[in-house]
């Protein structure tokens, strides 16, 4: 059964490590001025007997004021179609307008700045944009990635390629960023002119026009996922007009003090080669996914056990998961990490009974220390988790412990995922395992 994620939590862990980080000193971790001579220091490796593991689906997450807004449908051989969509507030950037006498809209465009993308850009999107009709509130209300709201009129629709490092020319406005321009309905900008109430203020505004909506259609292709940075100044909402005397220009913008938020949606079942969730017989290949993707659960259930038959007490120096790409041909499908790239870091949390979160004491040394950043150049990460090992030791088999959960680093916005070699990998030299350097120290 797969327990319920409770993301908030996550995220002010996350927030918490740095925070403790970087304004405390911290105690030294386990085996530090503690370990005898080298002759006494010992090295184990646990392999799939030692370690359990599966894959299981993330319930949700929150994407409350996300710093990216993810759109795109795309389609993974291993992890299936994901759709990506995001809602925002629009608000006013004058206290009110006055259009002028005679005005009549001429165009409306919305423009937002690439900040990146994750999949093939070669690929044509179609995308849906709308007018959100329920109220969003930021201030007392979260959301996550699998909040839905009410919307209604179609205000565009488009197909596109998107071009996210190339930047645009525009006639009345010079960029050095890559933007997507959507043409609207010009009926929305002659609808705002001829209410004045609507944009007497921008509560009044927002009371009028709730917010957008845009999604993608689903795509026979790779696809691809688009980055977009609402905050930047160069993203808005721009009604083209003139009036009686005159031919002008009226922008709306984005903000960080605006409802935002990303809506993601997977379909495993579609993919080539499924995922196998919730099995902890199947070892071979584990996964990691961001946008409340899929993320993968450790155990050692057998170490504490290992330590007993010892017959001593054992102190241990140093314990590191190495985790290894997996690369090449996946249950019959390529894996295409130049296209599919690896996420550059991941989390390390421990789990909880009813399935929150809590820090791992050697996250509280330091990053640096801790671990989860991917080298390039072994195919790898690791974490150290000497203190989380040792306590495992100390409590003995018969004490409760629900594992390590891991996951993919800032998963609310982007879209990356890894395959990484289970400990029952066929390549012993890139299976999971779990390094233990110890002493063994008698009374």
């Amino acid at each position: 059964m797969t327990l319920r994620i409770k993301h908030l939590s996550l995220a002010a862990l996350v927030f918490l490590l740095f925070a403790i980080t970087s304004c405390k000193k911290l105690p030294q971790h386990v085996g530090d001025n503690l370990q005898p001579s080298n002759n006494f220091i010992r090295v184990a490796f646990t392999g799939n007997q030692d370690i359990v593991s599966e894959v299981e689906r993330i319930d949700s997450l929150s994407t409350n004021f996300s710093s990216l807004s993810l759109l795109g449908n795309m389609n993974d051989p291993h992890f299936g179609n994901s759709n990506l969509s995001f809602y925002s507030q629009i608000g006013m950037t004058s206290n009110s307008i006055e259009w002028g006498d005679g005005a009549v809209a001429d165009s409306v465009v919305l423009q937002m700045v690439y900040s990146g993308y994750y999949g093939d850009t070669l690929d044509q999107m179609s995308l849906h944009l709308y007018e959100v009709l329920e109220d969003m509130d930021p201030d007392s209300t979260t959301y996550y990635s699998n909040t839905s709201l009410e919307y209604g009129n179609e205000l565009a629709y488009c197909n596109f390629e998107p071009r996210p490092k190339t930047p645009s020319n525009i006639e009345d406005d010079s960029l050095s960023v890559a933007v997507l321009r959507i043409n609207m309905d010009p009926s929305f900008g002659q609808r705002l002119i001829d209410n004045e109430a609507a944009v007497s203020s921008n509560s009044a505004f927002q009371e009028h026009f709730k917010g957008i909506y845009l999604s993608c259609d689903e795509t026979s292709e790779t696809g691809s996922i688009c980055y977009f940075n609402l905050l930047n100044t160069k993203s808005y909402m721009r009604v083209y007009y003139h009036n009686n005397s005159d031919t002008s220009f009226c922008d709306f913008n984005f903000s960080d003090k605006y409802a935002r938020f990303n809506h993601f949606e997977h379909d495993y079942n579609s993919a080539a080669a499924p995922i196998s969730f919730d099995d902890t017989a199947s070892n071979q290949y584990l996964y990691v996914q961001s946008t409340a993707g899929v993320r993968t659960r450790l155990q050692f259930p057998n170490l504490a056990q290992w330590a007993q038959d010892l017959n001593t007490n054992v102190l241990i120096n140093e314990a590191k998961i190495i985790m290894s790409g997996a690369n090449g041909i996946i249950n019959g499908q390529p894996n295409d990490t130049a296209m599919f790239t690896q996420p550059i870091q991941l989390i390390a949390v421990k789990a909880k009974a009813d399935g929150s979160y809590g820090l791992l004491s050697d996250q509280l040394v330091g990053t640096s220390y801790f671990g989860g950043f991917y080298d390039p150049e072994t195919d790898q990460i690791w974490f150290r988790i000497s203190e989380y090992i040792q306590d495992l030791v100390l409590n003995g088999p018969e004490a409760e412990d629900y594992g390590i959960y891991i996951y993919t680093y800032s998963g609310s916005f982007n879209a990356k995922r890894w395959i990484f070699c289970g400990p029952d990998n066929p390549d012993t030299t890139k299976a999971l395992k779990l390094e233990i350097y110890y002493s063994q120290i008698d009374d």
